[in-house]
Parts: structure tokens; sequence; C-alpha cells
């Protein structure tokens, strides 16, 4: 950090002799240099701790291509899809290729130079084919649930200290949850059915030496007893931990390309509030190495891929992953 007046000039009776005759500077001390964040497109899951600039706003588009490989068991192991699971709605009940494309848009205002809001909906397509028996196919498409974010920076200084946003958002079901069809063969589920409350911190910082782009996120989420096909569900409480890290291949606000590599989870917890949980928890931790491109300051993209690393109680899937950044 710079402090001025911090060094008063030596006189010339001060100076040694070793010195004298050689050019003297005028000033006791000199500038560092200063330290600018690298432009990058920030990841593409994980959320930022420093907020939408005042004024400003942000659409992220975030197409994702969900290939479903298989389930994970109560046991943590890996089984092909259609196995059976411990929980009651969120799984495919039979044999088969299933696929799913979300497109995910989330709009960002800053409120003020310290505070911003943001609106995250989806539109979803789902398929499947090749499910036994007789190899029967359907696809559905619907609206995703709909959620209201807001984030207030508690710390934030120069671009090397911590930043330490405080995150609260609520989910609304827009998505379809009931009535559900046999014949769409489990594929028109598209959203929880349950109002949730999400509340946690995201942090940041940035070591230049390196350099890096360091992000956590740590969230809990309350759910409120919903409805999935006209039956009451009770879901556990959701602790999200994600980590994400950002290399720019230059240190200057002009850098163009970064490496892009994230840690997501989602482990269920026992509830807070309300009646038992009557879904068994889920867990489920995956990666997505990813490459970031900045062609212009209004228009950014970054793209990779996310893959499953264990989990439990739940689908996985291979998830080739796009996002696209306007900022006006």
């Amino acid at each position: 950090m710079l402090f001025w007046g911090g060094m008063a000039p030596a006189s010339v009776a001060e100076i040694p002799s070793a010195a004298l005759g050689k050019e003297v500077p005028a000033t006791g001390e000199q500038k560092a240099p200063e330290v600018q964040l690298p432009g990058t497109t920030g990841p593409i899951i994980t959320d930022l701790a420093i907020t939408q600039t005042y004024k400003t706003w942000t659409l992220q588009v975030t197409p994702t291509l969900n290939l479903i490989g298989g389930v994970f068991n109560a046991n943590w192991r890996r089984r092909g899809v259609g196995t059976s699971q411990a929980n009651t709605v969120r799984e495919i009940g039979a044999r088969g290729d299933y696929a799913s494309l979300p497109v995910f848009l989330e709009l960002y205002y800053g409120l003020t130079p310290r505070m911003d809001v943001s609106l995250t909906t989806s539109v979803i397509q789902n398929w499947a084919s090749n499910v036994a028996p007789a190899s029967r196919a359907a696809n559905f498409s619907s609206l995703g649930d709909t959620s209201l974010q807001l984030r207030y920076m508690f710390l934030h200084g120069s671009p090397t200290a911590t930043t330490v946003s405080g995150y609260f958002s609520v989910l609304f079901p827009t998505g379809h949850a009931s009535p559900l069809e046999p014949k769409l063969l489990g594929i028109d589920q598209t959203g929880a059915g349950a109002f949730s409350f999400t509340w946690g911190l995201n942090l940041f910082r940035y070591v230049p030496r390196v350099p890096v782009l360091l992000y956590a996120n740590l969230w809990y989420t309350n759910f409120a007893d919903g409805w999935v096909n006209s039956k009451r569900v009770n879901y556990p409480d959701n602790i999200t931990l994600n980590f994400a890290l950002e290399v720019p291949l230059k240190k200057f606000p002009e850098n163009r390309w970064a490496f892009l590599l994230e840690v997501l989870s989602n482990w269920d917890a026992g509830r807070m509030f309300g009646p038992p949980a009557n879904q068994a928890p889920l867990a489920l931790v995956s990666v997505l190495p990813g490459v970031e491109f900045l062609p212009h300051k209004w228009f950014t993209l970054a793209a990779g891929v996310q893959v499953p690393l264990i989990g439990k109680n739940t689908t996985f899937s291979y998830a080739p992953t796009l996002a696209l950044f306007v900022n006006f």
C-alpha cells in the first residue's frame, strides 16, 4: 500500500560520504507500482464477491447441455441410469438415454457502490430416448424456477485485499412440478415445487505474484414445504460450497485470455425449521475446467465442462457449459 508523506527528503548533511557526487532523488520515496485487477469474465457458476458497478447492468446467458451419465447411490457408488434411488421425487425411473438443456438468464444491476440486485431464471428442454421397455421416447420444455438475489460488500479495499460480501436470495417455484405425466418418462419436472431462502458469504482475493484470482461461496438454503406431483415434499436444507480460481495470461486490465477452474459442491443437511425431511439427503461434488475470452469490454465469454467427482442419492451428468456476458 502507498502512503503519501510517509518519509521526508534527506538533507545534504545526512547523505553518506560514499553517496556524495551522485544524483540524489528529489524525494525520499518512490511511488510503488499501482496494482490493477487483470481482465477476466469471472467464474461461470461460482458467484462473485465484488458487486456490479453502480448504475450499470450485466446480462449473463448460460446454456448448459446435461448428458445424464448415471446415478450415485446411497453408498457413494456410480450406477447406471434408472437404478433405484432413495429419493422419491428426484430420480429417473427407467434405463435409457436422457439429456437436458437449461438456458440460464441472469440480469445484474448495481443499486449502490456496494450493493447489487439480480434476477435469475431459466428455460429448460428435456429429452428421453431408448427408454426401457420398448425404446420409448419423450421430450418436454418449460420455464425453470426463478430467483431474486441481493449482494452487499462488507469488506472491500485495494485490489489485493480480501473482499467479503453478504448474499441473500429467494427462489420462486415457477418451474413445472405438478402434475407429472407417466407418458413423459420422468422428464417433465423442471422445478423444485417449493420456495427456498439462501443466505451466506462470497469471498474474493487477488494474488498478483502468481497471478491468480480466488473466489469462494458458502451458502445455506432453507426450503419451505413443497408439492411435487400433488404430493407433499419436505426437502432437507442444503449447504453450497464453491471454489474457483482464474489464471490470466497477462496482469493488466486489457488481458484477453484466462484459464478457469471451479470446484462445485452441494450437501444436504437436517432441516432447521419445519417437519423432518421426507427426501434422502443428497450430495454432489463436481469440477469445471474452462477458458475465458474477452474480445470487447461490453462482451465476454467463457466455456468449460462440468465433470462429476463424487455424490450420493442423485443423478450425475457431464455438462458442456457456455457463458456469455453482455455489459451495458
